[in-house]
């Protein structure tokens, strides 16, 4: 299987954020021309993401670590990635 960042992963991700009991809503720039964020609630769990992707991330994020999630020990792999192709 092959799968790749593209908008025809989106409507999989969103079915899956409202299958975790979501409730998705946009959030509109100024001009009302463009989506600047997507948005998943449920209950006092407020989630924005930039694209439905991110938002699935983030959400799965809340649903395993919950309020701590930026306590969790993951060591640093964002910058051990980079030093490996750097």
């Amino acid at each position: 299987m092959k799968l790749a960042e593209a908008m025809n992963t989106y409507n999989p991700a969103l079915f899956e954020v409202e299958k975790m009991g979501y409730k998705i809503s946009l959030e509109l720039t100024d001009d009302e021309l463009e989506i600047s964020a997507w948005k998943a609630v449920k209950n006092d769990v407020r989630i924005s993401g930039f694209n439905p992707l991110s938002l699935l991330g983030l959400v799965v994020i809340a649903e395993r670590y919950g309020e701590n999630w930026n306590k969790i020990d993951t060591g640093d792999l964002y910058d051990k990635m980079l030093e490996n192709y750097y």
